[in-house]
């Protein structure tokens, strides 16, 4: 080990386990040697591995923008690690490093035959990721605060307009302020279902389509058989959510390859309340009560 644990108990995965916890998990590890430019894990690649930086230094980039710069000691793609999600991000080496590496299938069979070191594991795991859902919900009040004023601020600004003389820029400046009010309202904010509480739409041939994201007033589902529908087709189907199932009605806004936009008509309250409901529902799985 090139690193004391005292540095390594400063990684908050680690921060909660005993001496001989901390010992017995890290020697599972396999310490790595990595050139300067070695790429670790590539974006959209099925994270097999969960990493260590011991010493060097690792960056996370978007194609050619440097996300973040990782020096030692820091865990990386942990959460990918485990759950096999592909990499979001490409991690390179910019300079010679040392890392540890422990692949999930290893890292599961050690948790199996070490239950107790599983569970400060997993307990430390759901800590941090209740303190940075809690710091997500903190910005996305920050965030919807400031659109609350600005919404507001421009129907001031429309008003206005609407209360003074004509220029040659009213009109632009009106319709504009219009279409950005109508966009931010609440009813537009969509949500992805997940894999927990998945989102159907029935056709009347009986096909089943996947919905891709959903809220109060639109819809996007995938159609990769047939012929797409043209702008501004009038669409029906039966809504699957989850447990529930409702009529729906609506007008084709656009395509984008095997995307179909709908906006729905209105509901009627019985129907619109199961919808109301379901989409609670998923919005609480991003939110620490």
């Amino acid at each position: 080990m090139s690193m004391s644990p005292e540095k390594l108990y400063n990684i908050p995965l680690f921060r909660d386990f005993s001496s001989a916890e901390f010992e017995l998990l890290t020697s599972v590890f396999e310490p790595i040697h990595v050139p300067a430019e070695s790429v670790l894990f590539e974006t959209g690649s099925e994270a097999l591995n969960i990493y260590v930086l011991i010493s060097g230094e690792v960056e996370l980039r978007d194609q050619d923008t440097v996300k973040f710069r990782l020096h030692s000691p820091t865990l990386i793609g942990e959460l990918g690690g485990l759950t096999a999600l592909p990499r979001n991000t490409t991690a390179i080496a910019t300079m010679p490093s040392e890392v540890w590496r422990i692949s999930r299938e290893k890292l599961m069979e050690f948790f199996q035959a070490n239950s107790a070191v599983a569970f400060s594991f997993y307990r430390s795991l759901t800590t941090i990721l209740a303190e940075k859902l809690r710091r997500d919900q903190k910005r996305a009040h920050d965030m919807r605060t400031n659109l609350i004023r600005t919404q507001k601020a421009m129907k001031q600004m429309r008003d206005f307009l609407l209360e003074s003389q004509d220029t040659p820029v009213s009109e632009t400046v009106h319709d504009t302020l219009e279409m950005l009010i109508r966009h931010n309202r609440r009813a537009n904010y969509r949500v992805s279902p997940p894999d927990a509480m998945p989102a159907s739409l029935r056709l009347d041939s009986g096909e089943s389509l996947a919905i891709v994201e959903i809220s109060r007033s639109h819809l996007s589902f995938a159609m990769t058989n047939g012929s797409l529908p043209n702008t501004p087709d009038s669409f029906t189907g039966v809504l699957h959510l989850s447990d529930d199932e409702i009529p729906i009605s609506g007008t084709v806004l656009r395509t984008i390859g095997s995307r179909v936009d709908l906006q729905l008509d209105l509901l009627i309250e019985e129907y619109s309340g199961v919808l109301d409901d379901y989409l609670t529902n998923v919005q609480l799985l991003d939110f620490v009560v």
